[in-house]
């Protein structure tokens, strides 16, 4: 038990590492989960639309980036890649995680991650994709300067966008959304990759209390750093009782969660962390985000903005 913590922390600060759906009626649940994403203010969905199209337009318009994106695809170890951004540390080539195959050079952490990767993370896998948690804690408290210089009032922190935040991994090697693999066929990954997790909330109770496990394991694990952390047992006791009161009273509401209460999105190249295909599914809702990240929303396009661009561009 202590081992999988350790492991899930440490892998969850290489990551620093957002939720969605399938549907037993497809096409009734793509209704249900357009409609709400489309209550947002429009403005605001057409910027999100927008801001899509640049940064897919920048990426497949760099002939650099095209070449890159080529020999990465074919599993090039001796190319510099100077375009592509969240690959593997040179420092960790010939290195393994917890799975059986030493990462490369042209890897990321979430590239071919069944064989680099133990089995546990996954908390579902489907045909086209894995589903795995957000291995850093959702609350940023957890994260006090005193445990870290570095997290002073106002810095980024590790937490997640949200309690419950989770991450969809494209099986297939695609780079980004910017990537054309993954808006070809109509966005057909991309819809596959979504309806897995649909299907994965819906499963009865087992998804839901599977995730929330993770979730607790995340922040019980960061409690036990805080924890071993000497000099500071005063302050620790202090935080204890209330990030623990609160997450019993999340933990509660997040089990309510209906499908439509999540947002899914991708950040777009170049402004990730790890350079292979994966979406952000994470609650909506304020009282499950108010202890956590909301750095990265600048940068999260809705799933729905994206598919919307290309429906249009096929038009």
């Amino acid at each position: 038990m202590t081992a999988g913590r350790d492991y899930a922390i440490n892998f969850g600060a290489k990551i620093s590492a957002v939720v969605l759906w399938l549907r037993n009626d497809f096409k009734g649940f793509l209704h249900e989960e357009s409609a709400a994403l489309k209550s947002m203010a429009s403005d605001n969905f057409c910027d999100r639309i927008a801001f899509y199209e640049q940064k897919r337009d920048e990426f497949r318009n760099n002939p650099t980036a095209m070449a890159e994106l080529a020999k990465w695809k074919n599993h090039c170890n001796d190319c510099d890649y100077t375009v592509l951004k969240g690959l593997i540390p040179l420092s960790c080539v010939g290195q393994k995680e917890s799975g059986s195959k030493p990462f490369e050079k042209s890897d990321s952490w979430f590239s071919e991650f069944g064989l680099h990767n133990d089995k546990s993370l996954v908390l579902s896998e489907s045909t086209d994709s894995y589903i795995i948690g957000n291995l850093a804690s959702y609350d940023r408290r957890q994260y006090p300067e005193w445990f870290d210089k570095k997290y002073t009032p106002g810095s980024i922190t590790p937490e997640g966008q949200a309690f419950g935040h989770t991450l969809i991994v494209s099986k297939q090697r695609v780079y980004n959304v910017v990537d054309p693999d993954a808006t070809a066929n109509h966005s057909a990954l991309l819809e596959k990759m979504k309806a897995h997790f649909v299907e994965f909330w819906n499963e009865v109770d087992s998804g839901k209390t599977s995730l929330l496990d993770r979730t607790k394991l995340a922040f019980d694990s960061q409690n036990d750093k805080l924890a071993s952390e000497k000099g500071f047992a005063s302050e620790y006791k202090a935080l204890l009782p209330q990030i623990t009161a609160d997450f019993e009273t999340m933990s509660k509401e997040f089990l309510r969660l209906k499908i439509q209460d999540f947002v899914i999105g991708v950040h777009p190249h170049p402004d990730i962390s790890v350079g292979h295909l994966h979406m952000h599914a994470f609650p909506k809702v304020e009282s499950l985000r108010k202890f956590s990240s909301k750095h990265h929303d600048w940068k999260t396009i809705a799933l729905e903005a994206i598919l919307e661009a290309e429906a249009q561009d096929h038009i």
